[in-house]
């Protein structure tokens, strides 16, 4: 395959107003090919009614389990959340992952039950991510995998990052010592490999150096900078982007990221790379309707 090809993709969809109302200003007047949405937010129902501005969106599900309260009724996933019917914090949830003090089929009826949340309001998803990227830890990864595939989405995002152009030490753009990022390198390729292997997905997600995604001033830069240097595959490129939403961004901890996120999406100097580079903005939907026909058959008659 000698071509370029990007997603770009907006998380957060429907965690505020103002992320919401960013993504439509992104996809109208950017790059923006693609967006997750997350379901029972304080804006869900709000994005929900956006779409029907933004016909050509690819539009994922961003599952979540650390942020607000969970669809299913607290009873029944007793294991994912506070004395007070929340989710716990990524810190807590994070730590719970990794032991298994979170039960794996609570994860998974409740990931189903976003998914169907969303159903029901109109949205059928075109692929599958999560917020915070929870569902790359071990005890939610199978659920993960299940609740997808039961509930008939045949793309997800790749756990892998590439920083382009590749260069520096190795271990990729994870954060801490060295034999922490190659650790996080190996088990993200593993786990694309191994566990997401039947599904549809880029080959990376484009990333960059710790550094430079803490210099909000160079995201248009770095942005450029991968544009001019990917390879022919198919990637990702996630993004954040925000506008000030009262009672919502004051506590939001990367709020200044994404309003120069929606900065960058808009601006001339990336959609010129972009042409210049010969890339191809495409949606997930595209991932999936290249894949051989008797795998989207398999795929109909186990669904």
């Amino acid at each position: 395959m000698n071509r370029r090809r990007v997603i770009v993709n907006a998380d957060d969809f429907g965690l505020s107003r103002g992320i919401s109302d960013a993504i439509l200003t992104a996809y109208r007047c950017g790059i923006l090919t693609s967006a997750s949405i997350m379901a029972n937010q304080a804006a869900s129902e709000y994005a929900i009614e956006l779409l029907r501005q933004m016909p050509g969106l690819g539009v994922g599900v961003h599952l979540n389990l650390t942020a607000g309260r969970p669809v299913l009724p607290v009873r029944d996933v007793p294991s994912l959340v506070d004395a007070n019917g929340d989710f716990y914090s990524l810190a807590v949830v994070a730590r719970r992952l990794w032991t298994f003090g979170a039960r794996s089929a609570e994860i998974e009826a409740e990931f189903r039950a976003q998914i169907r949340w969303l159903k029901v309001h109109g949205v059928v998803p075109t692929h599958a991510d999560s917020h915070q990227h929870v569902h790359l830890y071990p005890a939610a990864l199978t659920a993960f995998v299940r609740a997808v595939r039961a509930e008939g989405i045949h793309c997800v995002r790749a756990p892998r990052c590439s920083v382009w152009p590749a260069k520096g030490p190795a271990g990729g753009p994870h954060e801490g010592p060295l034999a922490r990022r190659l650790a996080v390198q190996a088990y993200r390729g593993i786990v694309q490999f191994t566990a997401l292997r039947g599904f549809a997905m880029p080959h990376s997600r484009i990333s960059f150096r710790a550094a430079d995604r803490r210099d909000l001033s160079g995201i248009v830069r770095c942005w450029r900078t991968a544009f001019d240097n990917l390879p022919a595959a198919d990637f990702e490129l996630t993004c954040h982007p925000g506008l000030f939403s009262a009672g919502f961004s004051e506590s939001d901890r990367i709020a200044a990221q994404r309003e120069e996120e929606l900065t960058a999406l808009t601006n001339t100097e990336i959609r010129k790379a972009a042409q210049r580079n010969r890339i191809q903005l495409i949606r997930y939907t595209d991932l999936h309707a290249e894949k051989p026909q008797q795998e989207r058959a398999a795929e109909v008659t186990t669904a």
